[in-house]
């Protein structure tokens, strides 16, 4: 009976915690499926495990010269101002925009490359983003980029950025539309998402998990007309990348069981964990459950095989309830953000959405998210969340001979 009583005063007690909730929240549906709900929120994640570090860069040991992000050329202009929000299905509140960019007309209309995840750092002074491409249709063999943009408005070279085509040891034994030489090839995944962690960068590989670069040991290369269709280190010791100047070669990897396909990567506000998401759509793959991951990692960018939690979260967007269409994540204490893509229903010209979903919740927290959103990143000296938008002309469902390509910041706060 006391037993009884202290259960009953302790579901009051949430009852009366509850009636504080924020008015834009959806409340639960009864207090007995919040209690179970809150039970198993942020559970360990014990059928997920990672390999120890596989270091793979022992192909650039010798024989190459190394640059950082400092020294490199930036030889491409982007337009600020208000001109992103020109874009197609730009939907944000006028009072939540604080910073936007555009690509110049070549990279925002370009049918073969498709930009895909955000992350940014600061070096010297100099704000920078980072932002990950694939290559598709005639380009796919060139795998993917990252460019390297500057953010900071006092800089001279402000708001220029490069491109960097980004390659790995595995060199295939035959190619039909290039020449391959040796040393390093074209690095052929998605490019879903990246994070950057104290001097690296980590690219979630859709079904291996996570891939390394060490932004220290940009190479340059060879470049020119002749230089389009090779790739590699030839015989006499010429350094080839597809008439790039740049390359960022894979330095190592790590494998992650049973939590693919990973469609992004970001690191946690507290610099503790880095989370994946699950990307399915909700209507082909509605019968399957996303999730996302949190991996503990540690001083030197390792992560973890311990503590692996993994978050359920919901939407009632969506027929199961379930989040779906997961293109970024960002994590704050129990608070997961998420970008979303596919909604059955459109906000002011977009299907996407930015859910807060906090742990144990019955619903996500909804807002206004551009078409074709992708990544998140969370520039937290400014208290900015950063994303961009993928589609050129005539690619996406929606936006037709319009471009959606940009990319935005919103002030944090406003979503928090």
């Amino acid at each position: 009976m006391i037993q009884r009583q202290k259960f009953i005063g302790w579901m009051l007690m949430l009852a009366v915690t509850g009636i504080g909730c924020q008015n834009d929240e959806i409340s639960s549906t009864s207090m007995k499926e919040e209690l179970s709900s809150k039970l198993n929120a942020n559970k360990a994640a014990t059928d997920v495990s990672v390999n120890a570090y596989v270091d793979t860069s022992t192909y650039i040991n010798s024989g190459f010269s190394f640059l950082n992000p400092s020294q490199i050329d930036k030889n491409r202009q982007a337009i600020g101002g208000n001109a992103y929000t020109e874009v197609y299905g730009f939907n944000i509140p006028e009072e939540n925009r604080v910073r936007g960019i555009r690509w110049n007309t070549d990279d925002e209309t370009t049918s073969i490359w498709r930009p895909q995840g955000i992350a940014g750092f600061t070096k010297d002074g100099v704000r920078y983003l980072l932002v990950s491409w694939y290559a598709k249709d005639d380009a796919e063999y060139k795998g993917s980029r990252i460019t390297l943009i500057d953010i900071s408005p006092s800089s001279p070279t402000y708001l220029t950025y490069r491109h960097i085509l980004l390659v790995q040891p595995d060199i295939p034994t035959t190619t039909t539309t290039y020449s391959q030489y040796g040393s390093y090839a074209p690095l052929n995944v998605h490019a879903g998402g990246i994070a950057y962690f104290k001097g690296k960068i980590y690219l979630s590989s859709t079904n291996l998990g996570v891939r390394v670069f060490d932004l220290n040991k940009i190479i340059e290369v060879t470049t020119g007309e002749t230089t389009n269709e090779k790739c590699g280190k030839d015989a006499n010791g010429n350094l080839f990348a597809f008439n790039y100047r740049y390359i960022l070669p894979q330095i190592g990897y790590q494998k992650i069981n049973n939590a693919n396909p990973f469609s992004t990567i970001q690191v946690n506000d507290e610099g503790t964990q880095f989370w994946t998401g699950q990307y399915y759509a909700g209507s082909a793959d509605a019968s399957i459950v996303p999730q996302v991951f949190g991996f503990p990692v540690d001083v030197n960018g390792t992560l973890q095989n311990t503590g692996i939690v993994a978050v359920t979260p919901k939407n009632s967007l969506f027929t199961d309830n379930h989040a779906h269409g997961i293109q970024g994540v960002f994590r704050k204490g129990n608070r997961t953000w998420l970008s979303c893509t596919g909604s059955p229903s459109n906000s002011y010209g977009s299907n996407a959405r930015l859910a807060r979903y906090t742990d144990g919740a019955d619903d996500t927290v909804r807002y206004r998210w551009p078409y074709g959103s992708e990544s998140l990143y969370y520039e937290s000296q400014y208290g900015y969340l950063w994303s961009l938008t993928e589609f050129e002309p005539n690619a996406g469902a929606q936006n037709g001979s319009q471009v959606n390509r940009c990319i935005f910041a919103v002030d944090f706060s406003k979503y928090e």
